[in-house]
């Protein structure tokens, strides 16, 4: 496969979150036989310091030509201005906890919150069925809260249309008070949470809230054509963790290039990597964010290796 992968960022320590990506991306391009070409343009501080605003006409034209975008911006100045320019209809925040970060008295949590930019009838629209889209692809429950006044009817008559496309999903209406309850009962059991503007706020800061393991939040937006992807930084922090920027990039292969095996084969690699023991070097020392990603590239080399002998698609 051939795609074009925009790299954004808006700091010099931006730059090294988005070489964690850079550099998954070349080891999964080796291992599968791709050719991702990697671009890279401003965002955020870094575009104001050059050209006096967080996002140029010219990177959104940059953008426009790829087929995903990687984006790091640890005070998000232009990343609202990028999902507007991207025609994208809304924001989606992964809360997934792999089982093998998870403690003895832990579930394995499958939880996203999507919360629509506009209530306008073709964002709407758009937004639903790239829910449904999603919920068939991560193979979750779709939940909805609809909002009230004079847009609920649109709502659920989207929902109805895309009940009709995608058969395979289920999806069940809450009140914005169960939501909120099932976040904090049973957020293993929750799945897709689609949220109308203002209640998708609130959603979106009580899940980041309950999340007990920040590392591996990560926020997306995608439709058909394109998808924009990138790591939360903790609050308080400027460092993303290279798990969040890996399951960021595995959601792109998903959503955006449709490489179900590489993505499925990242996933693997992440998870070889915390069990074989992540936390130090050989030496005794610590390992860096780069370090683990090199960790994961040689996973990834070995797994594609053993999945092209083996034949498998």
């Amino acid at each position: 496969m051939r795609a074009k992968i925009m790299l954004l960022s808006s700091s010099p320590q931006d730059e090294i979150n988005a070489a964690y990506a850079e550099r998954i991306l070349a080891d999964l391009s080796a291992a599968f036989d791709h050719t991702f070409s990697m671009r890279q343009e401003k965002i955020g501080k870094k575009s104001k310091a050059a050209f006096g605003e967080a996002l140029t006409d010219k990177a959104v034209a940059a953008c426009q030509d790829c087929q995903a975008i990687f984006v790091c911006d640890a005070n998000a100045e232009g990343v609202q201005a990028l999902y507007d320019a991207m025609n994208l209809p809304m924001l989606i925040r992964s809360f997934c906890v792999p089982e093998v970060l998870c403690g003895r008295h832990e579930k394995p949590v499958s939880l996203y919150v999507g919360s629509v930019f506009s209530l306008d009838e073709e964002t709407l629209r758009q937004a639903i069925r790239s829910s449904f889209s999603l919920a068939q692809e991560m193979d979750v429950r779709l939940c909805h809260a609809a909002p009230t006044g004079k847009s609920q009817a649109e709502w659920t008559a989207a929902i109805r249309v895309q009940e009709t496309a995608f058969p395979q999903v289920s999806a069940d209406s809450l009140t914005a008070p169960e939501a909120i309850r099932g976040m904090i009962t049973s957020p293993e059991r929750m799945g897709l949470l689609l949220c109308p503007p203002y209640a998708g706020s609130i959603m979106l800061s009580a899940g980041t809230a309950l999340c007990t393991h920040p590392n591996v939040i990560h926020d997306f937006a995608f439709d058909e054509s394109i998808g924009v992807y990138g790591p939360l930084f903790p609050s308080g922090q400027q460092d993303v963790s290279p798990f969040a920027a890996a399951l960021a990039i595995g959601k792109m292969l998903r959503c955006s290039l449709h490489l179900s095996k590489e993505a499925a084969c990242l996933e693997a690699a992440l998870s070889n990597v915390i069990i074989g023991g992540w936390e130090t070097k050989e030496d005794g020392g610590a390992l860096t964010g780069m370090d683990v990603i090199e960790l994961i590239g040689e996973q990834i080399a070995t797994a594609g290796e053993l999945m092209t002998k083996a034949g498998i698609d």
